[in-house]
């Protein structure tokens, strides 16, 4: 994940320091659309990367999962089609002043595809998230 093209994402790298998340093993916990002339759009998303070192709160809270919510200004969506809760890939590329964002389900190839003017990371939190035993 190429971050320098976020207008801000101080608040990952204040996490995760020098190894930031690559985001290729994500999920896209809700995404908020806000209309108008230069539509909007908030994803929050579950990374399943920890930072290398953990922040001591998040060590005692014994913490899983790490939150991050992304901000897209003036979005032109190509394409909407993605099956819920499911492990996605982020790709964020940028051609002549345009940012082209994909979210992509790893499993069966649906897409989210749209283009911005710009992306700023919000916010950062982390919780414990129940997981099922998937090696059984």
């Amino acid at each position: 994940m190429d971050y320098s093209l976020f207008e801000d994402a101080k608040c990952i790298s204040a996490i995760y320091k020098e190894k930031m998340p690559d985001l290729q093993n994500i999920e896209i916990i809700k995404i908020e659309m806000i209309p108008g002339d230069n539509a909007d759009l908030i994803v929050t998303l579950d990374v399943s990367e920890l930072p290398q070192q953990i922040p001591t709160k998040w060590l005692l809270q014994k913490i899983n999962t790490v939150q991050i919510e992304v901000i897209f200004l003036g979005v032109k969506f190509f394409k909407f089609d993605l099956t819920n809760g499911s492990k996605c890939s982020f790709t964020l590329t940028k051609k002549l002043d345009r940012l082209f964002a994909v979210f992509r389900n790893k499993i069966d190839n649906k897409e989210i595809c749209f283009e911005a003017k710009w992306v700023h990371a919000n916010k950062i939190s982390a919780y414990i998230k129940e997981t099922l035993n998937e090696d059984i």
